[in-house]
């Protein structure tokens, strides 16, 4: 973490100091053939949460010299500006290389814009766009963002050297890595500064490309947002600067420049910077800002420095997190280090990057040191003070003690000016600083391996180990025994060996060189000294130890299981020096991997004067780049400019420094600084969120009086990778939320505050809880307000398991446009402090104030319909839709969703499968559904496959397996179990006793099945029928005998009749007076017996209805003797048993459909409904949207309704001029949406675009097809 009040921090320099080895990436460096493009230049806007701003490719935001710019504006779609420009500068003082001022000091400086060539040139002196990272078809296309696949390149230029995947193309170039979509929304580009020729002839930047300028930058950029609700109000800009060319950059400073205009009235600004919080502040001295704030008080806006270039070679913490910050993390920093006294800083000049006392600290200064409330920052005394280091190594004694006690900074070796070994290079090297009794008895660095590790890694730090290292050997031993120190020197490599003894023979050592080549210098070689202190993000190094094998273990694209270089290894493969992200948590993803220098400059000046175009690089270098200069008197309310940077630093051929930025904003610095803390904290955690679910597509179906909204499921198959990655479930969908707002800010949904009063949460028309036992409100709460998740509980019109997927608003009003937005909202994950995550609302009011949304945002006006509209209809009799096979009794509704996805005329089927559903042991098997299938015939494509959408408890889809709107939606009344449907079934004869079905049972033994099918029973002569021999229990055989009665099945034959076809059935007698016994072989007749309470069965014995199998038992058929007064049949008489029938296999539905069309029947009453809406006109009303534009009154609305279709409407003053001629739904290609809107809306401008007077006019309305018709309205001031 960058510590708040580290502000002055001088140049970095390897003057005065040995350069360890360990922790330098090596791969040499080659310049890339990446070149600016001006004819690429593009703008965009980010909006992908609260805030709007226009963005550029070329390093600037707010302006881009197009109207219509959008200059910080919050709530986005409000008009509300408060940030007028920010600009990013790099510049560098570095030494001619070139013509007669070779060896010369010269000093460049890149900006952003607002700079012309001043010779006449044609080449570019600002920042320019790399080329290749966006679509070559067009500006239209904005920036390469994640959430637009149209706005990509073909394929990515740095990513060619992919061998899996040359390119990526198709695939989103995240912050780490392949198709990542860490951020809601995240823009990437790359610019340069290769056409700043101004120093051409005095300095080449490339000496491989003599035609390359500037200082050879390339400037990798990222601009994210996200909604999680704690960041909401922050947009994120990333610059990875790097030195692409081939000369060495010793002093380099990076600047950001603000121009505030809160509220929109620019010149009663307050604009500040606080020191001690480390933030820019932009206000409003009257908190009044221009007509677009009506009576709401304007905010604050706070630009924080996330990160900026870090120091990994001054032996200074600078950030302060590897030694006395209170997240130093023990068992990876050096947590009791000691701290920069002020006696270091006695001789020392905090600038000039040199150590100038001798010390071993490079730039040290006042900051470092403890004062007030800061407890100063520690440093490399290259002691392993916590002791957690490699084992073996060799210990401080006291005789090391008394020599360093001559040394005025207790140095060990002493002394080193004076002493010729500890010369290297020309210069003197200072090993252990400090060396007190307190240390008496601690490991210390020595640069040998002292645990082997470079044959086994220890279990504290397992990753690093420099296989193939050389080893020490008996010549350098005894070389090394003549110093009293143990010193020997590694001249190849400028590398002091300390304390080598006959106990180090053969024992690896620093040698400088990559032996193992996997990109990291001598790791595993004094571990665990000095942790957290000069760390690095280009080291290939995890400084602290948050790589985890089983999830970041993914190779250098970042994707797991791609394949690529270091994909599933065991080892941390880092990004450092290719163009990869590598694995997280290592270097390029890993933003706490790097020793921060802070902020070291902030000047303050009023706006327009800073003269960009003319004047020099060294004024502009050492005005606003130079450490030390702080402007912290805050200037009179006005119209002023800021500039803040961070410097001087150096960033050698190949090398990348970054620096971060957050703008928040609030409504006030309370809201602002815990804004700031929340992006600190993002930022700590690499910028990884627990990652909202898939945004959800919505549909709007505009009525009279109600809006049909409805979306699709993809929501509910959402994966979070980052729970994952905490051990935590991935799969946290947990509900819908619908909200409805007047305006496109969503102004009047956000109602509900948190604990500060603060405007923090949208309130919901609708929401749809999963039923999984979450309710209520969240246990982690947002400044004391939690999100309410849900009732978990079934409500109408949702599924059994809580959701739904429609939802009708019918609490409009017609003429009146509403915005609707569907979010998913998932749980987040209460046991690891993260709360509920909802998906944004993508909105945008360009500057004409037309309307752009987002896929789960939908703006609609409910309206009435042409006259004469009829509805669009499915086939149907009396509301069902026909069966044209099987024989169900289910049945099927039908309700419209969508008028305008039904085409007329076009045909669907609807199928079904079966399934035999087990009783158990005691109770009889059932068929019964298992899925639908809706296929379109005309264009014979399955729309619905295997659905289990018929069941009572689930919801209808409102998208087809494709993803298109369906319609309709079907309605299934299927019958739950196969039983007689006794309203139907009976005998021809009233006076018999009722026929009664029921499965066959037999404890034990068997269970009946409950065949879908019909039957008849006729009764017969005497032994005309006869009956079959069947077991029907373990100890029962009834025989075949003859009967008085055939049984028939009733099957459908297909063609709309029926076919009979006899059964098998047994008989068991029980009944009559004729009663001789089940087994009996004589003749028996079907009969009841009220006395006995007994009546004869009729056992079926047939196949299954599709035939299924071999036959077996199913039904038993009896009567109904409790019936008082029923008779016994008699020959001739037949009973007829109709079965209730689930939707089965042999079932089909087909049905046509009907598009809305209109009737013309009695036309004069049809044009009698015209009514114009309001009449009269007064001054506005509710139909007129707020206005879009800064000036300006806004819209003006009358609406003329109920018109019929294809009709034109003159408007007339009473003079009988012609003002204003216009066509109902012009321009609308949809014959469905044209049948939907029977409404004209005027916006009171004559055919001239001029504003009509007040007073009395005339219509007249023409129609084709009904005639024509006239009326008045008056329009009042």
């Amino acid at each position: 973490m960058m510590m708040r009040g580290f502000l002055l921090v001088g140049l970095i320099a390897l003057g005065g100091i040995q350069v360890q080895a360990q922790g330098v990436i090596d791969r040499n460096h080659v310049p890339s053939n990446e070149r600016v493009d001006p004819l690429e230049r593009r703008r965009d806007d980010i909006d992908g949460n609260n805030i709007r701003a226009t963005i550029t490719n070329w390093t600037q935001t707010a302006q881009s010299g197009t109207p219509g710019d959008f200059w910080y504006e919050w709530p986005k779609n409000t008009n509300r500006r408060y940030v007028a420009l920010t600009q990013f500068w790099v510049g560098a003082e570095t030494t001619a290389n070139d013509g007669p001022d070779a060896g010369e000091t010269v000093w460049i400086l890149d900006v952003s814009d607002f700079r012309g060539n001043n010779t006449g040139g044609s080449a570019s002196w600002t920042f320019e766009p790399v080329g290749g990272y966006v679509n070559p078809a067009g500006s239209e296309y904005g920036i390469a963002q994640s959430d637009e696949p149209s706005s990509w390149p073909p394929f990515w230029p740095d990513k060619l050297e992919d061998p899996g995947d040359p390119g990526w193309s198709g695939s989103w170039n995240g912050f780490f890595g392949r198709d990542i979509y860490n951020a809601d929304q995240e823009f990437f580009f790359k610019a340069g500064d290769d056409q700043y020729d101004r120093y051409r002839g005095t300095y080449s930047p490339d000496a491989t490309d003599p035609s390359r300028y500037g200082l050879g930058l390339v400037i990798e950029t990222r601009i994210m947002a996200w909604t999680q609700i704690l960041v909401d109000d922050i947009i994120f800009m990333i610059y990875g600067v790097k030195n692409d060319g081939t000369e060495d950059l010793d002093k380099v400073g990076m600047a950001i420049w603000l121009a505030d205009c809160v509220a929109g009235d620019c010149g009663d600004d307050i604009i500040f910077f606080d020191l001690l919080e480390d933030v820019a502040f932009m206000t409003d001295e009257d908190g009044i800002g221009d007509q677009n704030f009506g009576t709401d008080p304007a905010g604050t806006v706070g630009i924080a420095l996330l990160e900026t270039p870090g120091n990994a070679t001054d032996r200074i913490d600078n950030d302060g997190d590897g030694s006395v910050s209170d997240e130093c993390p023990a068992n990876n920093g050096e947590c009791n280090s000691p701290v920069v006294p002020e006696a270091f800083l006695v001789g020392e000049l905090p600038s000039n990057g040199i150590d100038d006392n001798g010390n071993g600290l490079i730039d040290e200064s006042s900051v470092h040191v403890p004062f007030g409330t800061q407890r100063g920052v520690g440093y490399a005394d290259y002691i392993d003070n916590d002791n957690d280091g490699e084992h073996g190594a060799p210990l401080v004694t006291q005789e090391m003690v008394l020599a360093a006690s001559s040394d005025q900074w207790l140095r060990w070796p002493p002394n080193p000016r004076s002493d010729p070994m500890q010369q290297v290079g020309g210069r003197p090297v200072v090993h252990l600083i400090n060396v007190t009794q307190e240390t008496v008895g601690l490991p210390f660095r020595d640069n040998i391996d002292n645990d082997d590790s470079h044959v086994q890694p220890s279990s504290a730090y397992p990753y690093l180990s420099e296989p193939g290292s050389p080893l020490v050997t008996q010549e350098m031993i005894n070389a090394a025994a003549s110093d009293p120190y143990g010193r020997y020197l590694i001249e190849e490599a400028g590398i002091l060996l300390y304390d080598l003894g006959p106990e180090d023979l053969g024992k690896a050592y620093a040698d400088g060189l990559d032996n193992d080549e996997d990109g990291a210098i001598d790791e595993g070689i004094d571990e665990g000294t000095d942790e957290m202190i000069d760390e690095s993000r280009a080291d290939g190094i995890d400084n602290d130890q948050d790589w985890i094998l089983l999830q970041n273990d993914t190779g250098l694209d970042g994707i797991e299981f791609s394949g690529d270089f270091g994909d599933g290894d065991g080892q941390p493969t880092s990004g450092a020096g290719t163009n990869f992200p590598g694995e997280k948590n290592i270097d390029v993803t890993d933003v706490s991997e790097s020793d921060q220098i802070g902020i070291t400059n902030v000047r303050l000046f009023g706006a327009n004067t800073l003269a960009i175009g003319s004047a020099s690089d060294r004024f502009m270098f050492f005005t606003y780049l130079i450490p030390g200069e702080f402007d912290t008197e805050q200037p009179d309310p006005g119209d002023n400019d800021l500039t803040v940077s961070s410097g001087l630093f150096p960033l050698k051929a190949g090398q990348t420094e970054r620096i971060s930025i957050s703008v928040q904003l609030g409504i006030g610095q309370e809201e602002v600084l815990a804004a700031r803390d929340n992006a600190l904290d993002a930022y700590q955690e690499d910028y990884q969120f627990a990652q909202a679910p898939i945004t959800p597509e919505v549909f709007a179906v505009e009525g009279d009086g109600r809006v049909t909204l409805y979306w699709d499921s993809k929501s509910e198959e959402s994966d979070d990778d980052f729970l994952r990655s905490l051990g935590l479930p991935s799969k946290d969908f947990e509900g819908y939320r619908v909200y409805r707002a007047t305006d496109p800010a969503f102004l009047d949904a956000l109602q509900i505050t948190d604990g500060r009063g603060n405007l923090t949460f949208r309130k919901p028309i609708a929401q749809f809880d999963l039923i999984d036992g979450i309710g209520g409100f969240h246990p982690v709460s947002i400044n004391g307000v939690s999100f309410y998740m849900g009732d978990d509980r079934v409500s109408p019109g949702e599924g059994s398991n809580g959701l739904a997927h429609s939802y009708v608003d019918s609490t409009v009003t017609n003429g009146v446009t509403y915005y609707y937005a569907v979010t998913a909202y998932d749980y987040g994950a209460a046991s690891a402090n993260i709360s509920p995550t909802e998906t944004p609302v993508r909105i945008r009011r360009l500057a004409d104030g037309t309307i752009e949304t987002g896929r789960n945002v939908v703006v609609a006006t409910p309206t009435t319909p042409v006259s004469g509209y009829q509805e669009a209809a499915l086939e149907n009799t009396n509301g069902y839709l026909p069966r044209v096979r099987g024989s169900t009794s289910s049945r099927i509704g039908y309700t419209i969703i969508d008028p305008r996805a039904i085409r007329e005329g076009a045909r669907y089927q609807i199928s079904f499968t079966d399934t035999l559903m087990s009783g158990g042991r005691f109770a009889q098997d059932t068929i019964t559904t298992s899925t639908f299938t809706l296929t379109d015939l005309d264009e014979n494509r399955i729309l619905i496959r295997d659905s289990d959408a018929w069941r009572v408890d689930s919801e209808f889809p409102a998208l087809d397996d494709y993803g298109t709107p369906i319609g309709f939606s079907l309605q299934f009344f299927g019958e739950s179990l196969v039983r007689i449907n006794s309203s139907v079934s009976g005998w021809d004869n009233d006076a018999v006793f009722p026929v009664v079905l029921d499965p066959y049972i037999s404890p034990g033994f068997t269970s009946g099945q409950r065949n879908p099918a019909d039957y008849q029973v006729e009764v017969v002569g005497p032994s005309e029928g006869r009956s079959t021999a069947l077991d029907v229990s373990f100890f029962r055989t009834l025989p075949e005998r003859p009967t008085n009665v055939r049984v028939y099945r009733l099957d459908p034959d297909g063609a709309g009749g029926t076919l009979k076809e006899e059964v098998d059935y047994a008989f068991w007698d029980l009944t009559g007076d004729d009663f001789v016994g089940a087994t009996a072989t004589t003749p028996a007749t079907f009969s009841a017996d009220r006395e006995r309470r007994e009546s004869d069965l009729i056992i079926i014995h047939e196949s299954l209805v599709g035939n299924r199998g071999a036959p077996q038992l199913t039904w038993r058929i009896g009567m109904n003797f409790t019936v008082e007064g029923g008779t016994n049949p008699s020959e001739g008489d037949v009973s007829t048993i109709i079965t209730r029938k689930p939707f089965l296999a042999s079932d089909v539905f087909e049905f046509m459909t009907f598009a809305p069309s209109t009737s013309t029947n009695n036309p004069d009453s049809l044009l009698s409904r015209i009514r114009v809406v309001p009449n009269p006109y007064v001054a506005t009303n509710r139909f007129e949207q707020l206005n879009a534009f800064s000036t300006g009154r806004g819209e003006r609305a009358i609406q003329f309704i109920n018109l019929p279709p294809e009709c034109t409407l003159r408007i007339f003053n009473v003079s009988g001029r012609l003002i204003r001629t216009l066509h109902l739904n012009e321009g609308v290609n949809d014959p469905a949406s044209a049948l939907m809107n029977g409404t004209i809306r005027w916006d009171l401008q004559s055919s001239d675009a001029l504003t009509v007077s007040y007073g009395v006019y005339l219509y007249h309305v023409e129609a084709p097809t009904l005639g024509e018709t006239t009326g008045t309205f008056a329009i009042i001031k």
